[in-house]
């Protein structure tokens, strides 16, 4: 099982202070397998080949997300988004490009159209695409995201998920059903765990050792599936937690 370091997960002034170039060399020091890149995160100074470089120089797969949505306002395919971000992916020289599923509508979304532009744009690309649950009450909703993965399944589209653990809590859905639901559709996971604070919820470092109920859930999934650390660390601890989660398939299988 390999761990990925989310540049999101390392503090915005460590990141702003160091670059991304030395927060890359030190999560491979730490004993990450892999990066996700994050675009609102990238700085005038930093450019995908370089970023790419460096990582296929210490050997770390490179995943790529992006905000934008992958269906837009008006229910249809983000095609100009899409487009640009599956470019920016091929020049980071990334293995999956992740974006949020945005405004999918049972009906209205042209799903042979998606296709179409997946196809013209993925030709001779070794790229995975995947939508994530996001903190948004369409993108974050089991039964909407089912729906839209058991039609690109049909249809051949394809179309994967990133299973965020701690984002299904801000739309008021239970992380262990929606794996029991999603799990045959899931590529990637990020792990993230949130607590609730006065009127809203807050992202915290994940317990240590990791808990049973944590272990339960990514027990629901592939062995090989690809974990993310996407909560607060620090390049003292990542270590740490790296370790702990390349040890968490040892740990449910002395439990069974």
């Amino acid at each position: 099982m390999k761990v990925f370091v989310c540049m999101n997960s390392i503090p915005l002034e460590v990141l702003q202070t160091l670059g991304h170039l030395e927060i890359i060399k030190a999560s491979a020091a730490a004993g990450a397998d892999g990066i996700e890149i994050r675009r609102e995160l990238l700085g005038s100074d930093d450019t995908l080949e370089k970023l790419g470089a460096l990582c296929r120089e210490l050997n770390l797969d490179i995943y790529y997300s992006a905000p934008d949505f992958l269906i837009g306002t008006n229910h249809q395919m983000n095609e100009i988004g899409f487009k640009r971000l599956a470019r920016e992916a091929d020049e980071l020289g990334a293995e999956l490009l992740k974006m949020p599923l945005g405004n999918y509508d049972f009906f209205k979304t042209d799903m042979f159209r998606m296709n179409e532009v997946l196809v013209e744009n993925l030709q001779n690309r070794e790229l995975k695409i995947t939508i994530e649950n996001d903190q948004t009450l369409g993108g974050g909703n089991v039964n909407r995201i089912a729906h839209f993965l058991s039609r690109t399944e049909k249809l051949d589209i394809p179309i994967r998920l990133t299973f965020d653990t701690g984002n299904w809590l801000y739309t008021e859905e239970v992380p262990m059903k929606a794996a029991k639901d999603l799990a045959g559709y899931v590529d990637y996971i990020h792990l993230k765990q949130v607590k609730r604070e006065k009127e809203e919820w807050v992202t915290e470092p994940v317990s240590l050792p990791l808990q049973p109920d944590v272990i339960e859930l990514m027990e629901r999934f592939s062995g090989t599936c690809p974990r993310a650390i996407e909560f607060p660390v620090t390049l003292e601890n990542v270590e740490t937690y790296i370790s702990h989660m390349k040890m968490e398939r040892g740990v449910s299988h002395e439990r069974a």
